[in-house]
This record gives structure tokens, sequence and C-alpha cells, in this order.
């Protein structure tokens, strides 16, 4: 699939919480986004547990295909995991929500200041249906007034390593996924 027709292909529409400051050249060289945010390890953790439950999806989805008590058994674990897993990692539940536009390269969200097209930005961004959490720079792209909270910020990841690049991608398709199975069952 050529670039921009997979570009366009994996785009959702989420919710998230978006923290954003502006860094320098030499910050963005010298500073790992993780110091220049505050983030602690429980943060890095999220994406651990994200990538764990990603995991076992298709593992868990033939189990039950082969055992339905089973299957069942392991669902249960499953649900108890994620509440620990908030818990755990607090969900940034006191940030406010932002509406994104998500794709694997970058971001749009709602923003109260623009910024110049290349500004740098560190990123931290905490999805608020699961328990992903990334934090990367980020390049600014675009800043366009918007009606509902001032700016809608465009911004391409820069720094953003493999690892998290395919989360954002797999959960990107899992909401997509999702989306497929509730119009196939006519629900909403």
């Amino acid at each position: 699939m050529r670039s921009i027709e997979r570009r366009s292909y994996l785009r959702i529409g989420d919710a998230a919480a978006v923290t954003y400051k502006a860094v320098s050249e030499e910050q963005f060289r010298q500073q790992s986004v993780e110091s220049v945010l505050g983030l602690d390890a429980s943060f890095s953790l999220r994406k651990q547990l994200f990538k764990l439950e990603l995991d076992a999806r298709e593992l868990q989805r033939e189990l039950s295909e082969r055992d339905r008590k089973l299957g069942s058994y392991i669902h249960n674990v499953n649900q108890r995991m994620e509440v620990m897993t908030a818990a755990v990692v607090n969900l940034d539940q006191g940030e406010p929500e932002n509406l994104v536009d998500l794709s694997p390269a970058g971001v749009s969200f709602l923003a109260k200041e623009a910024f110049p097209a290349d500004d740098l930005l560190a990123l931290k961004i905490s999805f608020h249906n699961v328990s992903l959490g990334i934090a990367c720079y980020g390049m600014v792209r675009y800043s366009l007034i918007d009606d509902r909270a001032g700016y809608r910020l465009g911004v391409q990841f820069i720094s953003a390593d493999v690892t998290t690049e395919n989360l954002v991608e797999r959960h990107i398709l899992a909401i997509q996924a999702e989306e497929r199975r509730k119009r196939l069952l006519g629900t909403s």
C-alpha cells in the first residue's frame, strides 16, 4: 500500500489527554522526552502493559474457539488485569479529554495556543479508553483556528520508536475493527 493511501486508511478519531510543551532544538537533541515532561516509570509501564494486552488478544481468541470455558476464564482474568492496570498506572482521568485525530505518523488535537510550523513539541498522549500512553517529540505542521478550543494543532511524530509506532497502528486497527463489528451488528 502506498504511503499516502496507508496514512489515510490508518486514521481515527479518539479521546485522549494531551500534554505538550514547546522545546528547543538543543533540548530535543540532548534530553529525553520523559525528562522534559517529568514523566515517571509508571507512564512507561502503560505502554508495556498495552503491548502485552494486544499480544494476548489473538491467543485468547484462538483459545476461546477451542474451549469456551477456558476462553471465558481467560476473559475474566483479562478483565481483572485491566482493572488493576487502570489502578496501577493512573489513567490520567484528571486531565481533560481532547478529541484527537490519530495516525501512526502524527496527531492533531485541540490546543489553547498556536505554534508556528516546524516548532518542536514534547508530547504526552494518554488514551482514555485503553491503557496506552505515548510520549515522543513532534514537529508542528499546522495551527488552525478552531471555534471549540482556540486552535487545532497538527503534529508529526519525529522521535517515536518502532514499538510506539506499532502500538499506535495496532490501536488504530483495533478501533477500526470494533467499529466495523458494530456496524455489522447494527449497533452504535
